[in-house]
């Protein structure tokens, strides 16, 4: 494999978002190389090992354990280190501990000549982007958050499941910041290309209503509340 082949992801930070994410690149084919960075270098090198058994059914790939010196010639760098929600916590009460964590990452990435894209997942997702673009210097067109991505996706799921249809179908976003300020904006919302409220109206007897639409917003809000209750971290959905 040359140089130009190459398709190369850092992920920084092995804990169930990292690795879970590691695995989904595993399995996208997306990439060629996948390197592991994390505060534990055990930890990163048993998740390498792990996923790379999986290649074997997947295509082929480099994945290991590395260091800062391995992300000067990554295509993206995906941030994922911090410390996670806990039950009864917001994501703004991540705040004061995940940005001290990242001006211990962002000044190692910025010191080693970096010239793809930084991708930021920890949480809270808005500020960290904001911090790191801060802290790295990079140009705003190399920072993003992963923002409401997530959010919309559980925005498709649930009213896939309250239409009866394929949630691929649904068009739907949420917008704002990810976290409890987000905002469904179900004025666009449409199920391929037929507007919400006319596709309810026409297939499934006007169940669409006000309240109806207040309470998936709702669900879509809580709902990592309601999975961190039930077994202490999301990550499946993320990656």
């Amino acid at each position: 494999m040359t140089n130009s082949d190459a398709r190369k992801v850092a992920i920084i930070g092995c804990g169930f978002v990292g690795s879970a994410c590691a695995f989904a690149l595993m399995e996208s084919g997306l990439f060629s190389e996948i390197v592991l960075l994390d505060a534990n270098t055990d930890r990163a090198e048993g998740e390498a090992l792990d996923i790379s058994h999986g290649l074997p059914f997947s295509k082929p790939m480099q994945i290991y354990a590395g260091t800062y010196d391995d992300i000067s010639d990554a295509s993206i760098v995906i941030i994922t280190a911090g410390t996670g929600q806990k039950e009864g916590e917001s994501r703004l009460d991540l705040v004061h501990r995940n940005v001290g964590i990242y001006k211990s990452i962002i000044p190692q990435i910025a010191g080693r000549n970096f010239k793809g894209i930084l991708l930021i997942v920890s949480n809270p997702v808005d500020i960290l982007t904001y911090t790191a673009l801060k802290l790295s210097g990079l140009p705003s067109n190399r920072v993003f958050g992963s923002g409401t991505v997530l959010d919309t996706a559980r925005l498709k799921y649930l009213l896939g499941e309250q239409l009866g249809v394929d949630s691929r179908s649904v068009h739907a976003f949420i917008l704002g910041e990810h976290g409890d300020s987000e905002i469904a904006a179900f004025s666009s919302a449409n199920v391929s290309g037929i507007p919400l409220k006319q596709f309810c109206a026409d297939n499934c007897g006007n169940i669409c209503h006000a309240d109806k639409m207040k309470e998936i917003a709702e669900d879509v809000k809580n709902s990592a509340y309601e999975i961190i209750k039930k077994k202490n971290a999301t990550y499946y959905g993320i990656a």
